[in-house]
């Protein structure tokens, strides 16, 4: 019996007791109020536009200096009419790759540094039906081509906060972290969009949500021969967040495992650890990713955060880790620089997966709304 087989029911049964949300963006803020990601966004399982409560507490509770209107308890009105609301989120960062010593290749290995626009996305949402029926779309306009993230229909209002999406959507699975290079995200292969239908409830301090989705990208109505499910379930109280996720794309492989968050005073802690099973000529491979963080609130507008990332291949090629240090202060409302140095070792791959893994500096500036 495989590792995966083995450790499976343990998911399930992660997943059943939570089932009684996966969060992006900046989850240890959701860990550290108590909040579900449904409470900042409008996406249920986090990321893209921020819902009304998401931008006042983004006016009111995060930054190190309020404006004269927060201090007299208004709110940002991002609605242009009744019935449209926007919002956006803008990252630009000057990037360093520090050379790799005794290496000569350039320029992969050379000191490089970088302007780059990390991320450009623009948000709507046009009500149809007060509280019922809304169309959302989630617009990249940067750094690549434009194109539609999100584009959804989304039904909500039922019954124990259950909601239906229908459209183009992320795929609901584990942390929803802004890092888009942390090997929980990167080496999962969840960090892009597919099309289907999700559905979820919210009833009390649980969340659930399952999707089914194309298990390939879509090219025409007769091309994609399979599909895949994934599921995503927490319970969420004031000091604590547990939960799990599972993923079975019958083109690709099969995975799964919990997370965590934990509060206490200023510090905030996030876990995540996955399996993820699939063959490869003629035998089967389960790797092991692996993702811890360290957040501290030094004063109001300031957190601190420490990261570390694991990941195993168990095909012959080493084991990689990946250490995050930074800070990230608020200093007005919807205005954060963030400052992080990240350390790879081994900094040396095999082959292509070698370039650019040098050290690295990140100094950026993020403008949201």
């Amino acid at each position: 019996m495989s590792t995966f087989r083995r450790l499976l029911p343990g998911v399930v049964l992660v997943l059943v007791l939570c089932a009684m949300t996966a969060v992006h963006a900046e989850p240890y803020l959701a860990v550290r109020e108590g909040l579900k990601c449904s409470a900042c966004h409008v996406n249920r399982t986090g990321q893209g536009k921020r819902s009304a409560f998401g931008a006042s507490y983004s006016l009111t509770k995060l930054p190190a200096i309020l404006m004269l209107e927060s201090r007299r308890g208004e709110t940002l009105n991002r609605s242009a009419s009744d019935f449209l609301a926007v919002g956006a989120d803008f990252r630009l960062q000057n990037h360093t790759n520090f050379r790799v010593q005794g290496v000569v290749d350039p320029p992969a290995h050379q000191n490089a540094n970088s302007f780059l626009l990390y991320e450009g996305n623009l948000y709507g949402e046009v009500t149809l039906v007060k509280d019922r029926l809304a169309f959302y779309v989630d617009e990249r306009v940067a750094p690549d081509a434009a194109g539609s993230r999100e584009i959804v229909a989304l039904m909500r209002g039922f019954p124990y906060n259950t909601y239906v999406k229908v459209g183009r959507m992320f795929i609901p699975y584990g942390l929803r972290l802004w890092d888009y290079d942390a090997f929980i995200r990167n080496k999962t292969g969840i960090q892009g969009e597919e099309f289907g239908f999700e559905v979820g409830a919210e009833p009390g301090p649980f969340s659930l949500s399952a999707a089914a989705l194309n298990a390939e990208p879509f090219r025409a109505f007769d091309t994609n021969t399979a599909k895949q499910v994934s599921v995503v379930a927490s319970a969420v109280f004031r000091h604590a967040r547990v939960g799990g996720s599972f993923n079975l794309n019958t083109k690709a492989q099969t995975m799964g495992g919990p997370f965590i968050g934990l509060t206490a005073g200023p510090v905030t802690l996030l876990g995540e650890f996955d399996l993820i099973q699939f063959s490869s000529g003629g035998r089967e491979i389960t790797q092991r990713v692996a993702y811890g963080e360290m957040n501290i609130l030094l004063k109001r507008g300031l957190n601190v955060k420490g990261a570390f990332d694991y990941f195993d291949p168990r095909n012959g090629d080493p084991k990689l880790k990946r250490y995050r240090f930074g800070f990230e202060p608020v200093i007005t409302p919807f205005l954060q620089p963030r400052v992080f140095y990240t350390v790879n070792r081994p900094s040396i791959l095999p082959g292509a997966a070698g370039k650019g893994n040098g050290d690295q500096l990140s100094i950026e500036l993020h403008v949201f709304l």
